[in-house]
């Protein structure tokens, strides 16, 4: 009995190691600029024909004017995540997506303290243009590039994209799909997650030659049979860019929260703790894509994890050992019993 106290006690002190052991929630800082745009521009073209739009750039330094270069550049994706590795050298080669030789915008504009200008853009798709998604991005500067490639927080940017209608090539397979673990230092697909998996993801490439925005739904289920779908497996309506490995992630459950920004406020969502028991999960993945005026396609598939925290590893190892526990006096008693029996026969 000694021993089997002496094991216990070691258990919870290998429990208080663990809750001490686990990561620290870390926060990061917002920043703002002076300038403010329009971020992304839709456009649906035939070939040979155009489109004449406005791009509203405001100012909001009250003391400062705000003198900017614009550009026309290319880009591409940096991972399976959604930002845009943007192509500024000058030398950098057209891509096969490319919308610089048919946009039209503005060189430079001045703009005074807290006001804003629209700016005369156009894209003109030549005749006989074959059909699929193009796409670039207009870069605001307050001085001339550097070239290289950065990341869109160093500057102003609106991506444009134009999808011209047709018959195209769309092709999206399925690479991965499973519980993702969103608070991981490299987040990151989980088979055991040791905390509650907020989000179901899966990650698609594009082999076809237009971008992709899927829809569907998610239908999880745990070891009891209990149910709770995810409606919306695309909330913010992201795109698969053409030859990308984009990863979809979408919350377990949602929260809404009011956000104050630019002296108003905008509704935010968030993921929110998923009320997950320990145990066994199935996650069953049902999405569609399809450009308008092109057959529907469907992508289904099925992944399993586990959902087990360390206070439920430690319980259950505890309960373990005190079966393995019983289980060995159960055996050491009937040996006992057995050698007892044979010394009484001998006798």
């Amino acid at each position: 009995m000694k021993r089997f106290k002496n094991i216990v006690l070691v258990c919870f002190v290998v429990a208080i190691a663990a809750i001490y052991a686990l990561p620290a929630q870390s926060a990061s800082a917002a920043s703002s600029a002076a300038l403010s745009i329009v971020p992304k521009k839709n456009y649906t073209i035939e070939a040979g024909k155009s489109i004449n739009d406005k791009l509203v750039v405001r100012n909001l330094d009250g003391k400062t004017p705000l003198q900017l270069t614009l550009r026309v550049v290319d880009f591409t994706f940096t991972d399976d995540g959604g930002t845009p590795k943007l192509m500024l050298a000058e030398d950098a080669p057209q891509t096969t997506w490319s919308l610089k030789p048919f946009m039209t915008v503005p060189k430079t504009v001045t703009i005074k303290p807290n006001s804003s200008k629209s700016l005369d853009m156009s894209v003109s798709i030549p005749k006989g243009h074959g059909a699929g998604s193009y796409y670039s991005a207009i870069v605001y500067s307050s001085g001339a590039p550097d070239g290289g490639n950065v990341g869109l927080s160093a500057s102003g940017v609106t991506l444009v994209f134009t999808s011209i209608p047709g018959k195209v090539d769309e092709n999206l397979k399925l690479e991965q799909f499973g519980a993702y673990d969103l608070n991981a230092k490299k987040p990151g697909y989980v088979f055991v997650a040791t905390s509650k998996p907020e989000a179901i993801a899966y990650t698609l490439k594009n082999n076809g030659n237009v971008t992709e925005s899927p829809a569907g739904s998610i239908t999880l289920k745990d070891m009891f049979g209990r149910e709770q779908v995810i409606g919306n497996v695309n909330p913010s309506k992201s795109l698969a860019l053409i030859n990308q490995k984009r990863t979809f992630t979408a919350c377990i459950k949602l929260k809404s929260e009011q956000v104050e920004f630019e002296g108003g406020s905008t509704k935010s969502t968030a993921c929110a703790d998923p009320d997950l028991w320990p145990g066994f999960y199935t996650a069953s993945l049902d999405v569609f894509y399809g450009q308008n005026g092109n057959k529907t396609q469907e992508i289904v598939s099925t992944a399993y994890f586990f959902y087990l925290p360390w206070w439920f590893i430690i319980i259950l190892v505890i309960v373990l050992m005190v079966i393995v526990y019983f289980v060995w006096r159960v055996v050491r008693a009937v040996k006992q019993r057995k050698r007892t029996s044979r010394t009484s026969r001998r006798r």
